[in-house]
């Protein structure tokens, strides 16, 4: 899927704050997806409901630049000055980050920056 340079991708409501070990590094917690076979097996081995994972230094570049006020354009641009010749090719790139957040429901694109009802803060801002 081609993502317009005008569309605003926007993280969506969901556990995440940065690794206390390593600078600049966000770990994002959410639910798993389980069909009810699984959702039964999960209850009875009583494993853990919730994923978490830990985004490499780019993807959690761009997941702070998913917060409403940056275009897809915008986005790109950001992301190839401050990661230069490591980030090429930069759209296919984000582009490919992008489609995997909307698919794991993490984030969303929206046409306007004022359609946000929701927090996108960091967990550790929403319990300030």
């Amino acid at each position: 899927m081609l993502i317009p340079n005008d569309k605003i991708p926007v993280r969506l409501p969901v556990k995440w704050y940065f690794d206390n070990n390593i600078p600049n590094i966000i770990i994002i917690e959410y639910k798993k997806k389980f069909s009810k076979i699984e959702s039964l097996l999960s209850k009875l081995l009583k494993s853990p409901t919730s994923l978490k994972r830990t985004l490499d230094v780019m993807n959690s570049r761009l997941w702070l630049l998913m917060d409403g006020n940056n275009s897809f354009g915008d986005i790109i641009d950001m992301m190839e000055s401050e990661f230069k010749e490591e980030i090429i090719p930069s759209k296919q790139r984000i582009t490919t980050s992008i489609m995997n957040f909307i698919e794991l429901r993490l984030v969303t694109l929206l046409t306007n920056s004022e359609e946000i009802y929701w927090s996108i803060e960091s967990y550790e801002n929403r319990n300030s």
